[in-house]
C-alpha cells in the first residue's frame, strides 16, 4: 500500500533543483515522508490491522532549507479516514511546511438503528447495535461511541439498520418550559438562589430565559438538571 500516486500541492516556497543548490543545506524529502509515516503509524496504532495508509510521493525536485527539527500535524477540518492530508513543518532551523496528502482506511465499530425509531424518541442501549465498516464510506458524523447516543433525544426518524449520527441527536433538556427551576445567581462577593419558571427548553449549558415569581424575566444559562445560573 506504499505506491499510491497522489497530486501534491507545494507551497509558494517549492522550487525546482538548481546547480548552485548545495546538498547539504537542503532538506532530505525522504525524512519529510517518514515524519508522516511515524505521525500516521502512531496515531492509528489503537486500531492494529484494521488501519491502513497510504502516503503520497512527493515530488523529488523539491527544494526545501535543511530543517533541525519537523513537526507533523493534522490540518483542522481534516480526519484520519479516506482522502486527507497532515501538515509536514519545520519547527527549528527553517520556516516551511507542505501538506502531505493521505489515504487511509480504518475499519472500526458503528452504532447503527436496532429498530425503527421515531423522531423525538430518547436513545437507550436496546434502541442500537454495533456493526463493523469502513469509516470512510460513512457519514463524518456517525457515532462510534454508545456513551454519546444514550439519554439524547434523537431529531428525525431512522430505519431500522441505518447509521446513528451525532447531528442527528440532541442533548436531554436539563431545563424544561414552564417547569420550576432553581436560579441561582453570581456576583462579586455574592450569591443568591431563588425560584422561577422556565420559560424555554434548554440543555445544560445553553441560555434559558426564565419567569421569576416578582414577574421579571431573567435570562441565564442551564448548568444541570433544574438549575440555571446568572451571572452578575
Amino acid at each position: 500500500m506504499r505506491n499510491l500516486s497522489l497530486a501534491l500541492v507545494m507551497p509558494a516556497l517549492m522550487a525546482l533543483a538548481s546547480p548552485i543548490a548545495h546538498a547539504d543545506d537542503q532538506q532530505d524529502v525522504a525524512a519529510i515522508v517518514a515524519a508522516a509515516n511515524d505521525y500516521l503509524a502512531n496515531e492509528l496504532r489503537t486500531y492494529g490491522n484494521k488501519a491502513q495508509f497510504q502516503i503520497g510521493k512527493i515530488d523529488q525536485r523539491l527544494i526545501l532549507p535543511r530543517c533541525e527539527k519537523i513537526e507533523v500535524s493534522l490540518p483542522s477540518g481534516n480526519r484520519l479516514v479516506g482522502n486527507s492530508s497532515v501538515k509536514v513543518r519545520c519547527a527549528q532551523g527553517a520556516n516551511w511546511a507542505v501538506n502531505v496528502p493521505v489515504s487511509i482506511s480504518l475499519t472500526a465499530p458503528y452504532l447503527v438503528a436496532s429498530r425503527p425509531l421515531p423522531s423525538g424518541h430518547v436513545m437507550t442501549e436496546a434502541d442500537f447495535q454495533k456493526r463493523e465498516g469502513e469509516l470512510s464510506q460513512l457519514p463524518p458524523t456517525v457515532v462510534l461511541d454508545p456513551q454519546l447516543a444514550i439519554g439524547r433525544t434523537l431529531v428525525g426518524g431512522l430505519a431500522v439498520g441505518a447509521p446513528l449520527r451525532s447531528d442527528q441527536l440532541r442533548a436531554a433538556f436539563a431545563v424544561k418550559a414552564n417547569e420550576f427551576v432553581k436560579v441561582i445567581a453570581h456576583g462579586n462577593g455574592f450569591e443568591v438562589t431563588s425560584e422561577g419558571r422556565a420559560l424555554t427548553n434548554a440543555a445544560e449549558g445553553q441560555k434559558v430565559s426564565v419567569k421569576m415569581a416578582s414577574g421579571s424575566t431573567v435570562h441565564g444559562v442551564a448548568k444541570s438538571e433544574g438549575v440555571v445560573e446568572i451571572q452578575y
